[in-house]
């Protein structure tokens, strides 16, 4: 038995900037780029483009009459507010990844969209996942981890103290009832939450979680098992997490924390 205290460090990821007609670079960290008509006497494929996350991209759609209105859309959902023929993304994160279109119409009729754009964010080389392994009980009633998020923005990240479902690896000993706990540098426990907008067909925490999961290649575990799983965005910082028993025995417990691409 013993207590494990380890430092995780997700740090900020670069790599080289893939690109599909690109016209400039104006400034550093920023990408630039302008979309052809997409409907008439020919077909026109779509531009594709990979931009860094945490940089700038303006997209530029071509300009119609004094009368037609702009309506940029990411994957068939209108974007709100991007009334424009100019898109502005600053700064991207990995969900601007996906297909744009900016649609024209004036106010008798709906002309046609412009040339798509395949987003892509990367780079896609990153650290997705630690994870510690230790008994949890008499000497040693908490399991401790450290971690650190650096860079200048939010990550999202997912905690997860796995007891009961150790069972269905072998794990004759499994903590019945993990209890996790996230604190701050300053020892405050730390309860920053996602909120999402109660909207028909909107994303749900439930919904939210199951996505990023899969994104981040976590193994299933069942629902209605006493596993813990917090999913938080994380500000740039020190913290520390905790794995008690819930219930006074001990066992074995898996405390996991990974990065959602």
């Amino acid at each position: 038995m013993f207590k494990a205290s380890r430092l995780l460090v997700i740090i900020p990821f670069t790599t080289a900037l893939g690109f599909a007609q690109v016209n400039s670079v104006p400034a550093a960290g920023e990408t630039s780029l302008t979309l052809d008509v997409g409907f008439g006497i020919r077909a026109v494929a779509a531009s594709r483009v990979t931009v860094p996350a945490g940089e700038s991209l303006r997209v530029t759609a071509p300009r119609g009459g004094d009368d037609v209105r702009y309506l940029w859309t990411k994957n068939g959902r209108a974007l709100a507010g991007a009334t424009t023929n100019v898109l502005t993304i600053n700064p991207v994160a990995a969900g601007d990844s996906g297909t744009y279109l900016c649609a024209y119409a004036t106010d008798t009729t709906a002309l046609g969209s412009s040339q798509a754009l395949v987003l892509g964010v990367g780079p896609t080389d990153r650290l997705l996942n630690l994870s510690a392994r230790a008994t949890v009980g008499g000497a040693n009633p908490t399991l401790i981890a450290g971690f650190v998020v650096s860079g200048a923005r939010d990550k999202k990240l997912i905690l997860r103290a796995i007891g009961p479902s150790l069972a269905l690896f072998g794990e004759t000993n499994p903590l019945r009832v993990p209890v996790l706990r996230i604190y701050d540098s300053t020892g405050t426990l730390y309860e920053n939450a996602y909120a999402y907008p109660a909207v028909v067909g909107g994303p749900t925490y439930e919904s939210d979680l199951a996505d990023s999961l899969a994104r981040a290649g976590a193994f299933p575990i069942s629902a209605g098992t006493r596993d813990v799983v917090q999913m938080k965005p994380f500000l740039p910082g020190s913290y520390t997490a905790q794995v008690t028993s819930g219930d006074g025995t001990g066992g074995n417990v898996l405390l996991e924390i990974y990065e959602v691409p």
